[in-house]
């Protein structure tokens, strides 16, 4: 993929203020990494945020945060840049995340954000390989969300709510899918974090799917006018397009 001029930019930033000699300084893949992912709506800059974040694994063997970050990163990487990539390579991406997730909840239990991307990973992964071929995952996603639930429910936008009420949504009705259940989680999970704007599509797309057109519309309508939460800026412009998209077929 070629980078462009600010791509380039970004990219070149981050690594001038690495040592030119010998290796980085104690800390400094890390902080090259969390430079990376906050300008990961440049392409190049989300790549780069992988490759640093596993740079600055490998380099701390006892890096919990290097380890559940690459796992986000891995997931923006995977799910955002490379939407349109084929689901191999989206499971390839997915998969480097997954494994150093495992690291981090090994090393520490009680790591939240640990046990968040890990269980984030494997739903992404499943939908990339297809439902019925990752059915066996579905255990997993439900432990990983019900420890993060236990340790702190408010983890990335009130996200394990989000995930199962996503969950429950995407599954068949003959493995435990129910549109009901679904909403119940979206709902408490928007109420916890009002401006998430993917809580508001998926709460959305579970209403059309209850036949809650009315609602659906709302949360659409929403999503289209609302100013992004600086947490999810680079992430919006996606969401705001699935919406509108949505929003076109409900009008």
């Amino acid at each position: 993929m070629a980078i462009g001029k600010i791509g380039a930019a970004v990219v070149a930033s981050i690594f001038v203020a690495l040592p030119v000699v010998g290796q980085a300084a104690p800390g400094g893949e890390l902080a090259a990494a969390r430079a990376a992912y906050e300008q990961r709506a440049d392409p190049a800059s989300a790549k780069a945020a992988v490759e640093l974040f596993r740079a600055a694994a490998k380099a701390d063997p006892a890096s919990v945060d290097a380890r559940w970050e690459v796992a986000r990163a891995a997931y923006f990487y995977g799910n955002y840049t490379q939407a349109a990539a084929p689901d191999s390579e989206k499971m390839t991406i997915f998969d480097g995340g997954i494994a150093l997730a495992k690291e981090a909840v090994a090393l520490a239990p009680k790591n939240v954000e640990g046990h968040f991307w890990l269980g984030v990973l494997d739903g992404v992964y499943g939908e990339a390989k297809g439902i019925f071929k990752s059915l066996a995952m579905v255990p997993e996603i439900k432990r990983e969300m019900q420890t993060c639930l236990d340790l702190d429910p408010a983890v990335e936008g009130y996200g394990p709510d989000r995930v199962l009420g996503r969950l429950y949504f995407k599954l068949p009705w003959f493995k435990g899918g129910d549109t009901k259940k679904s909403i119940a989680f979206l709902e408490k999970s928007l109420a916890g974090a009002p401006t998430n704007a993917l809580t508001k599509l998926y709460l959305a797309e579970s209403y059309k799917s209850e036949g809650m057109k009315a609602k659906a519309i709302e949360q659409l309508e929403g999503i289209v006018t609302m100013t992004p939460d600086p947490r999810w800026v680079p992430e919006h412009p996606q969401i705001k397009a699935q919406a509108e998209k949505l929003l076109a077929k409900l009008k």
